[in-house]
């Protein structure tokens, strides 16, 4: 028996619409569904059936399952990836927001999605993530850890070393260091290039910088970065895939490095990853 746990935001509508017929689908399949409280409350006659396991939070949604849906958007997702960590566990991505870079499939195909991963009809994207470390504190990212000048509109100087060697230092409103997974994200916004999510590569991308030289550099996968935040001014934020935001102070340093998990993406192989670029940025339309 497949136990299949499903994380999403009861808050959504579509959500609410959705879990029933996804628990449906599952059972149908013999699986058993792990649900946190405030989502089972969508499929209150499956849970009435013992048809599903009904935990207390999403940490424990995750624990001890073959793998896991994440219903939502791309932040649904990061956050799913959060929670398995390098347990290794594999995600489903179902799209229910607006991108979805990372989601899979959507909720009018998630039938034949479903079908396709109980049969064994799929393949795992073993997606790198970043680690940061400040002091003591290290935290894990499937997207990016951003450096960010906070609440004052004052650009911060940011000493870049790589494998302890002095690269430059930079003028900006803050620095986003990504996985070729979040190179499609901020980095994308900020002017870094698009990387194949397979990639052995970390992308520094400055926010808007000062000096029009200091552009976005590919490093290697296996490159340790270090950042001195020279800014005069408190309260910088450093933030972890868009979800966790820590208050770093003038003087700090800021390590980050590959981790040594990857987070495993379910992937179906008719549709690639330029699909998704051309379908997500309207390439080719006119």
């Amino acid at each position: 028996m497949h136990r299949v746990g499903i994380i999403a935001n009861p808050a959504r509508p579509v959500v609410a619409g959705l879990i029933p017929e996804l628990v449906r689908l599952v059972t149908s399949r013999s699986g058993k569904p792990t649900l946190a409280a405030d989502l089972a409350a969508s499929a209150s006659e499956a849970v009435a059936r013992g048809e599903c396991v009904v935990v207390d939070s999403d940490e424990r949604a995750v624990e001890g399952v073959d793998w896991v849906i994440a219903i939502g958007g791309d932040g649904t997702l990061l956050k799913t990836a959060r929670l398995v960590g390098a347990s290794g566990t594999p995600i489903l991505g179902v799209n229910s927001g607006k991108l979805g870079f990372m989601m899979q499939t959507t909720p009018g195909d998630l039938g034949d999605a479903l079908g396709r991963v109980f049969d064994g009809r799929y393949t795992l994207d073993k997606r790198l993530v970043l680690e940061g470390r400040i002091a003591n504190d290290v935290f894990s990212a499937l997207n990016d850890i951003v450096i960010d000048k906070g609440a004052i509109c004052r650009v911060i100087e940011l000493g870049i070393y790589i494998n302890d060697e002095y690269v430059n230092d930079v003028m900006a409103d803050g620095l986003i260091v990504s996985t070729p997974t979040g190179s499609t994200a901020y980095s994308l916004a900020a002017g870094g290039p698009i990387l194949a999510p397979d990639m052995e590569a970390i992308v520094v991308s400055p926010i808007c910088p000062h000096t029009l030289s200091n552009r976005a550099m590919v490093l290697a996968a296996r490159d340790r970065i270090r950042i001195e935040v020279r800014a005069d001014h408190p309260d910088l934020l450093l933030t972890v895939d868009g979800q966790e935001n820590v208050v770093i102070q003038p003087g700090s340093t800021v390590e980050l490095y590959r981790a040594d998990h990857t987070i495993h993406l379910i992937r179906f192989t008719d549709r690639s990853f330029y699909d998704v670029l051309r379908t997500k940025l309207k390439w080719g339309e006119r």
